[in-house]
């Protein structure tokens, strides 16, 4: 988890750079880079998916993964949540979080980098890709603030929570990442197949629920876990 809790603390500090330092970003410099982060981000997401190597996996994760999410309407649940907060936090401070808190969470919790990174960070003591992402992510989250305000800096609990998960999670799929070991590359393909949805909203404004397609990263577990007993009934 040390990596996680690194990777916590840049978004925070990032953040509360952001809001403290927001007069000085204006509303146009902000848009701006909020638009070019948005383009890094597509960069990323594609980055990613040309490393596929199975690429109808994908599809099947992205297939299925999305249709759970429709059915059980995460986006709503999550937008009901972030509303929670909001009014909770809206007792001390005045200001919208709900925008903010939920695409900062995205782009900062969906990566390929923060899945793959807190799998080696938990399996092998290796921070580095956590590391790396806390950099990218701490100066991130200082153009966001500025623009988006304090919701930003809350998205730093959801890393918490959500590569705290993945953590536990990879303590374990030890063995079956150990014997299917295309089970990483898959689930960092959908990762970045969703980070470059993303970015095409922040570019483009559109309203594509990347929060409905969050159970597809799952997908490839499952599949893994089919083609490990295959192979073991194939061997028997």
């Amino acid at each position: 988890m040390f990596g996680t809790v690194v990777n916590a603390l840049t978004i925070l500090l990032g953040s509360t750079l952001g809001i403290v330092f927001h007069k000085i970003i204006n509303q146009d410099i902000a848009h701006s880079l909020f638009k070019v982060m948005g383009l890094t981000v597509i960069y990323l997401g594609i980055a990613g998916l040309v490393k596929v190597e199975n690429p109808m996996v994908i599809i099947l994760s992205m297939a299925l993964g999305t249709l759970i999410g429709e059915v059980i309407n995460i986006e709503k649940k999550l937008e009901l949540l972030t509303e929670k907060i909001e009014t909770m936090v809206n007792r001390y401070y005045r200001g919208k979080i709900k925008d903010g808190l939920l695409t900062a969470s995205l782009l900062f919790c969906i990566g390929s980098m923060a899945i793959i990174g807190t799998i080696e960070s938990t399996l092998s003591g290796n921070h580095d890709t956590l590391y790396a992402k806390s950099i990218l992510d701490g100066i991130t989250s200082v153009i966001f603030a500025s623009s988006m305000g304090v919701g930003v800096l809350f998205s730093a609990f959801s890393v918490l929570l959500y590569q705290g998960s993945i953590s536990l999670l990879a303590t374990f799929i030890r063995p079956l990442v150990i014997a299917v070991p295309e089970t990483i590359p898959m689930i960092s393909g959908v990762g970045s197949l969703m980070i470059m949805g993303l970015g095409i909203n922040m570019v483009f404004n559109l309203k594509l629920k990347i929060s409905n397609m969050l159970p597809a990263i799952l997908v490839p577990i499952l599949y893994a876990v089919g083609l490990l007993v295959w192979k073991t009934v194939i061997t028997f």
